[in-house]
């Protein structure tokens, strides 16, 4: 440490000139200098402090023992810095706590004065009412350097008058409280100075009043809060002062929040943020010009790949994001760039680079400020102080300094651009549009295409917009046009576009999307071209619309691990002030998610990343995570409402049939479940058929973030005329005793997806017990050929195309079949039992000799083959999946001949 000691006094001017007046100081400094400097050792070391100086006056004492303390921990962070056994967290936490911990000393001695003569503001209730103190900018978010100004913004919280000697308004109260704090804090004296103090981030600024209530700003907020005090109040904190806030700061973010994060994705930041950046540079370019040594690079801070670079590609993305991933709702810069890697909003080598990059300018700027004690950014300008800091820093030599500052600094500035597009050019009042129509498009549909951007330009839509909008949408036209010539279905991408474009026309936030992320536009066009369901499907849900900037993310294998931790801590993040869960906010977060998951199966499904299988598995995998996820929201709410008794989790399960239970579900399928419970308490009944009530309604109530499932429950035991849940008793009962045959053949579908597992794995024991029954084959045959030819006779088809599901020698033929041997064969062969889907099932048939083997493999491939012409279908918005007859004539036939052969009579 000693070592470390001399090279720090040869940098250090601040501290040389204390030990060289003080020598006494050195050892003290070496001694603070040996431990991690915390909120114990600031206390620790006021109370040391403290005891040195006495007097009569509080406050005059601690102006002196504040300033002694400030110089201890600055003193001692230069030597811990400089000897590398302070981290960068250690650095501008102790800075921070130092903040901290000065103002609320600051603030109780000024407070107790002011209630001496004036009285105790009180809340309605009685108790004490305190100022709340928000730390703004790096205090914010504990990351204060350390020759800083601190950013304050005081509030209270309702209007009234003290009951003092001399009553005085809260305002006046709270107001000098906020000015008498001032001195003890920032006036300089023998001793220096505590922390520089800045109010001028409160509302109106230096013309407005030092104190607001808490109804004063959220007025000021909601009629006048402009895009940079969003930004501003993104870092605030409120300053611990060690009195119960709680309701008051309650209040305080059900202001804030919804100030600073917007429900939808705000890409009009971007703008806001870059012209914010601009009007600084501008700001601080003026300043420098009368020092005309001073030059863009020679400013760690505001230059060319700086640090307010690096922190508006951080924050603006918590700006724009911040409403819909509660998790980037954080003050501190690098917590909020760890959180933005976890959720792709940053690559993981960019979000490596910007951590880098901003370590080493906040150290560099500390290292600036150690110099002399003062708020600098600036490099130092003559060639042997620049040697001295590169030495200090640990560097071999000046270049190596230079050219490492130079990387960081280069990357910073490229990032910067590519995420705020500063390069852009507006030339879109350039393009002349019907030219481009004419070399874009054939001859043939150039006349209707530039038919409907004539309309779509006169509609009210359009016209309405601002100006601002409108030259948006003008700056997006030309783009569209380009990019849906390049795609397979030109005509088709660019009127659906249009569809879309005059859709979200009046969001002007989605048009600073497309502006603002130019890419965005050729990979919808793209989408859109190979299926008019997707553009529908954006139509309806605008908020998607932002997943297609980062590509590679939307492309990326979907980890439902992830995803259900993500949403189990967004669920339990939902809660009304009195601590209950919110159910409405729940509600949304599924849909929301839900939606998201859809879109990213629809963009791998559009661009061939993966198979129909795949696809179903997918759409299937993410129902049962939303039903095991309603299941909990449901059942903890109606114990906190309705049934605090009832046991923690409810022996409840959820039973999938039909395409969920087979596993293939599509975009739009219904849930086919049932519901079952074992309980033998006397209100279970009761209890549980409510919470199959609520959960129904969980899944259908359209909600602003839609409908997050139609459910089906008429597989039950009695259908429509049955209970909508019943008890395993029950239910065992019914299927050994009063099913249908078909209810059974539905069994071979059904699995276990949610609630209890006990009860899950009962259910498939009975399942497995009805499927392996011993059945006479010729009364099965009967029945289900009578089964099938009800389902026809339900379906007919009026076309002369072919209907891929339900006509002869389609897709339900080969379910039946399935089914058919399963439940003939289930007792000698339990393999069959297993829900594999019916392709494998069918194989499965085939291998074991049940049918002829090469027919049932071509008949397993051409389900295959079905289903994924039934999907193509779907996407082009043919929903009830009819081709025709000669496309798939051989498939048909060899269907029809599997029949014949399985129950021996012709199809």
């Amino acid at each position: 440490m000693d070592n470390a000691f001399d090279t720090a006094l040869k940098w250090s001017q601040y501290l040389h000139h204390r030990v060289q007046f003080n020598p006494h100081l050195q050892e003290q400094i070496i001694q603070d200098a040996q431990n991690s400097i915390t909120s114990l050792t600031i206390q620790q070391w006021f109370d040391e402090e403290n005891a040195t100086y006495r007097s009569d006056d509080p406050i005059e004492q601690h102006k002196i023992t504040l300033r002694l303390l400030r110089q201890r921990v600055f003193s001692a962070l230069i030597l811990r810095d400089i000897a590398q056994q302070a981290s960068f967290e250690e650095v501008t936490q102790a800075m921070s706590a130092l903040a901290d911990f000065a103002i609320k000393i600051a603030y109780h001695d000024v407070y107790q004065s002011l209630c001496e003569v004036h009285g105790t503001p009180v809340h309605a209730n009685g108790s004490p009412m305190n100022l709340i103190i928000l730390g703004m900018g790096k205090l914010g978010g504990q990351e204060l350097n350390v020759s800083s100004d601190i950013d304050l913004i005081t509030l209270y919280a309702d209007e009234g008058e003290t009951t003092g000697r001399r009553p005085i308004s809260y305002h006046e109260f709270f107001s000098r409280l906020t000015q008498r704090m001032m001195p003890i804090l920032s006036e300089q004296t023998a001793q220096g100075f505590v922390f520089r103090t800045d109010l001028r981030l409160r509302p109106d600024g230096d013309s407005g009043p030092l104190a607001w209530s808490l109804e004063a700003l959220e007025n000021y907020l909601i009629l006048q809060g402009r895009e940079w005090e969003r930004y501003a109040w993104l870092k605030a904190r409120v300053i611990p002062l060690g009195v119960d806030q709680s309701e008051d700061l309650n209040y305080l973010e059900s202001i804030r929040r919804p100030f600073v994060y917007r429900k939808y994705l705000d890409f009009n930041t971007l703008s806001s943020l870059r012209q914010l950046h601009d009007m600084i540079r501008e700001d601080w370019s003026k300043k420098v010009n009368k020092r005309n040594f001073v030059e863009n690079d020679d400013n760690i801070k505001l230059g060319d790949g700086g640090i307010r670079e690096v922190e508006f590609i951080v924050q603006v993305q918590q700006l724009i994001r911040g409403g819909r991933i509660p998790d980037l709702r954080v003050s501190n810069l690098l917590t909020a760039l760890d959180k933005e890697c976890e959720y792709g909003i940053i690559e993981p080598q960019d979000a490596h680079s910007l951590k880098e990059a901003y370590l080493f300018l906040r150290r560099l700027e500390h290292f600036i400020q150690y110099r002399q004690d003062a708020q600098t950014h600036l490099l130092p300008h003559d060639t042997d102080t620049l040697t001295l800091l590169a030495e200090t820093l640990g560097f071999p030599s000046l270049e190596v300094f230079k050219q490492t500052l130079n990387a960081h600094r280069s990357f910073v500035n490229q990032r910067f651009h590519r995420v705020f597009h500063t390069d852009q050019e507006d030339n879109a009042e350039d393009h002349q549009l019907e030219a481009l129509i004419q070399s874009s498009f054939e001859a043939s549909q150039t006349q209707e295409i530039s038919q409907r951007i004539k309309l779509f330009l006169e509609g009210s839509k359009i016209r309405r917009l601002s100006e601002t909008s409108r030259n948006k949408v003008m700056q997006i036209l030309p783009r569209i046009i380009q990019e849906s010539k390049l795609t397979a279905e030109p005509k088709q991408a660019c009127l659906l576009f249009l569809d879309l474009l005059e859709h979200i026309a009046q969001r002007s936030v989605y048009l600073s999307l497309f502006v603002e992320y130019p890419a965005t536009i050729t990979r919808i066009a793209n989408m859109i071209a190979a299926s008019p369901w997707a553009a529908q499907f954006l139509i309806q849900n605008p908020l998607l619309l932002d997943s297609v900037i980062d590509w590679s993310q939307l492309m990326q294998e979907i980890d439902f691990n992830s995803l259900k931790q993500q949403l189990s801590q967004h669920l339990k993040d939902a809660v009304l002030p009195d601590g209950r869960s919110d159910i409405e906010q729940q509600m949304n977060i599924m849909r929301d998610m839900q939606k998201q998951i859809r879109f990213q199966i629809l963009a791998q499904d559009l661009g061939g990343k993966i198979q129909v299988e795949t696809i179903a598995d997918l759409l299937s995998a993410t129902a049962d995570m939303f039903l095991a996820s309603a299941l909990n929201c449901v059942w903890k709410d109606l114990r906190e409402t309705k049934f605090p008794q009832a046991p923690e989790n409810a022996n409840f399960a959820i039973i999938a049939y039909g395409r969920l239970g087979g596993k293939e579900l599509g975009y739009e399928s219904d849930l086919d479940i049932v519901m079952i419970y074992d309980d033998k308490r006397p209100e279970a009944l009761e209890q549980y058929t409510l919470l199959a009530r609520r959960l129904t309604t969980w899944f259908t109530t359209m909600t602003p973030s839609g409908r997050l499932y139609d459910i089906d429950l008429r597989l039950r035991p009695d259908g429509d005329a049955g209970l909508l849940t019943i008890s395993l008793d029950a239910f065992k009962n019914y299927q050994l005793n009063h099913a249908w045959l078909w209810e059974h053949q539905a069994l071979s579908r059904a699995r276990f997806v949610a609630g209890e597992t006990a009860l899950g794995e009962a259910f498939e024991d009975f399942r497995k017990e009805i499927l392996s029954q011993v059945r006479d084959p010729q009364t099965l045959k009967k029945e289900i050929v009578e089964m099938r030819q009800k389902i026809s006779d339900g379906h007919k088809n009026p076309t002369p195309l072919f209907d891929l599901k339900y006509d002869k020698g389609g897709m339900v033929d080969i379910e039946f079949m399935v089914q058919y041997l399963i439940l003939s064969y289930a007792h000698q062969y339990p393999d069959l039992m297993k829900n594999l889907g019916n392709i494998a099932l069918l194989k499965m048939c085939a291998n074991y000799g049940f049918i002829p083997q090469a027919l049932g493999l071509e008949c397993a491939n051409i389900y295959r083959t079905y289903r994924a012409t039934q999907h193509k279908c779907r996407l082009q918005s043919q929903g009830l999946g009819r081709v025709p007859v000669e496309d798939v004539q051989t498939e048909r036939e060899k269907v029809c001949q599997l029949w014949e052969a399985v129950f021996k009579q012709p199809r």
